[in-house]
């Protein structure tokens, strides 16, 4: 689908769930029936697109399912992955006997559709009154014509799981406000923590506000001694609801890793100013690419109208230390804003409901003014919505050569599971697909799932994130059977000149790998046609007799 059948099958789309809205009053089934058909539209860019970085948490919840525990290999305990919950609940899926690929997708749609159903419930508290209704429709609609988040919904990890758990918990928080003493978010917000650890991120502000609405309460109860101790009380019982929740998972992942983070964090995160530039500029992207001009009307909603200000500025502070999070940790390598896009139903809901808060501040003066502005704000309206999709025609190419280089990775790993011994290592970049469909001993090069690289003192910020980090001493050392150094398949077997061509890449793991002597002496380049006209290119140990058998000399 080209992107102007895209927009107006959007547009339609989001025609038809307004006028039914309008004529039923079922706004929220509108929004969620409405998202769902969006998503739907997209799933000829994304639907079928699984992230390499899925297969990874896949391989840890299989392993997990099988008996094996939450490892990488089998009795080697690195944490590489950072989303504890999103793994338990894939690894339960399959030991009931589910797929773990269609579990990954069709759950991460599933819950984009019920996300967007929170995201229509935010805005309409945001904004209230009769207009929060249709701002609460259209939000629900802009998050889906997004293709950030339609990606994310079904590539396979943790987004749409993290975006839907941040929605509950703000939303018990914005109803703990008047209820104090029911801290049920405290428990989502530790759930949330076990989706992703830097949820720690937004457990703070939500700590912070917290605090603010107990100081405000005591206050206002003259800060006796009693009102005082009573909000004090209400604090100690929100901590301990996050902590039922979060301690245990901590104890647990502390005692069985022995870190304070996951090691992803360590293989990607450094201190630098290198490190922070790519984080701004990552940060400005996603900005630029999903209209983030529409918080600029937050400001002033805040200041001129009736939106409701303490629920906007805690929604406004949960975005703010989120994306200065995202800057200082130098942002992310995989495809459209991957560590934005569980933020993106807050980041809707707060600007729709800032221009729909405008809006209804000019709708309470003359007939033809009110007018004026409903249809300026349906004009705002429909236009965020094409601005919002023109990244998914942008991406159509870029996303077709991903789907093609991950289906490359899926054959090369069945290829290794039924053509070389069980015993094998492999060492590869990068290793997801072809790690979980070999099931072989594989060393990631990068250090995601291997403690040391994960650990060297390498600067960081002028490589994508998490593509950085490397040791070829280290991984020659552990004496792999094949190092694969191609992310896919070719169409020929490769030359030494073909190989050179990777010395201009830009991950410095395979550059690294290459320059070293080591390589050249106890590896030979080899070669193998798995299916007619697909290559796998590779370098086999000079010493694993049953790979070499099953593969050919590379042509010099």
């Amino acid at each position: 689908m080209n992107f102007p059948w895209l927009v107006l099958g959007v547009l339609g789309t989001a025609a038809i769930a307004g006028g039914a809205a309008r004529v039923t009053r079922q706004y929220a089934a509108a929004a969620i029936a409405g998202s769902a058909a969006i998503l739907l539209l997209h799933s000829t860019f994304y639907f079928h697109y699984t992230s390499d970085d899925a297969y990874i948490s896949y391989r840890y919840a299989r392993n997990l399912s099988e008996g094996f525990g939450l490892v990488w290999n089998p009795g080697q305990h690195v944490e590489g992955y950072s989303n504890l919950l999103w793994v338990e609940i894939i690894a339960g899926l399959h030991y009931l006997g589910a797929d773990i690929v269609l579990s990954g997708r069709w759950l991460g749609f599933a819950l984009a559709i019920v996300a967007a159903g929170g995201t229509y419930g935010l805005t309409r508290h945001l904004a209230g009154g009769p207009a929060g209704r249709v701002a609460g429709l259209v939000a629900a609609l802009l998050l889906a014509s997004s293709g950030t988040w339609a990606l994310w919904a079904s590539a396979g990890l943790e987004p749409p799981l993290f975006a839907t758990l941040i929605l509950a918990a703000v939303a018990l928080h914005l109803r703990e406000r008047d209820h104090p003493l029911t801290p049920a978010s405290g428990i989502v917000w530790g759930l949330a923590a076990m989706a992703r650890p830097d949820a720690a991120v937004l457990v703070a502000v939500s700590g912070a506000f917290k605090l603010g609405d107990s100081a405000l309460r005591a206050r206002a109860a003259d800060g006796g001694v009693r009102g005082i101790a009573r909000e004090i009380a209400t604090l100690l019982l929100w901590v301990a609801a996050f902590a039922i929740v979060f301690a245990p998972y901590f104890a647990w992942r502390y005692t069985t890793y022995g870190w304070l983070y996951p090691n992803t964090y360590y293989a990607k995160v450094g201190v630098g100013l290198d490190q922070y530039d790519r984080g701004l500029r990552y940060l400005a992207a996603f900005l630029e690419q999903s209209g983030g001009w529409l918080l600029l009307a937050t400001p002033l909603a805040i200041a001129l109208t009736s939106i409701r200000r303490g629920p906007a500025l805690y929604v406004f502070a949960l975005l703010a230390a989120w994306m200065a999070y995202v800057a200082y940790v130098g942002g992310d390598s995989l495809l459209r804003f991957r560590f934005f896009a569980p933020l993106m139903p807050l980041f809707y809901a707060l600007a729709v409901a800032s221009a729909a808060a405008l809006v209804a501040a000019i709708d309470a003066g003359r007939a033809p003014t009110r007018r004026l502005a409903q249809a300026t704000f349906v004009l705002v309206a429909a236009g965020a919505i094409a601005f919002t999709l023109q990244p998914s025609s942008a991406d159509s190419s870029l996303i077709v050569g991903e789907r093609r280089a991950v289906s490359d990775r899926v054959e090369i790993g069945r290829w290794l599971r039924g053509s070389v011994p069980e015993r094998t290592t492999v060492a590869a970049v990068p290793v997801g697909a072809i790690a979980y469909e070999s099931r072989l001993t594989v060393i990631d090069m990068l250090g995601i799932n291997d403690e040391h690289i994960a650990h060297r003192d390498v600067a960081l910020g002028d490589f994508p994130a998490g593509h950085e980090k490397y040791d070829s001493e280290y991984v020659l050392d552990r004496q792999p059977d094949i190092i694969i150094l191609s992310d896919g398949l070719s169409a020929w077997p490769w030359t030494s000149a073909d190989y050179a061509t990777l010395n201009g890449a830009f991950i410095p793991a395979i550059v690294d790998m290459l320059n070293s002597q080591r390589l050249a002496r106890e590896y030979e380049r080899r070669a193998v046609e798995i299916r007619e006209g697909a290559w796998l290119n590779l370098y086999v140990r000079r010493g694993a007799v049953a790979v070499l058998e099953k593969t050919q000399a590379a042509p010099k």
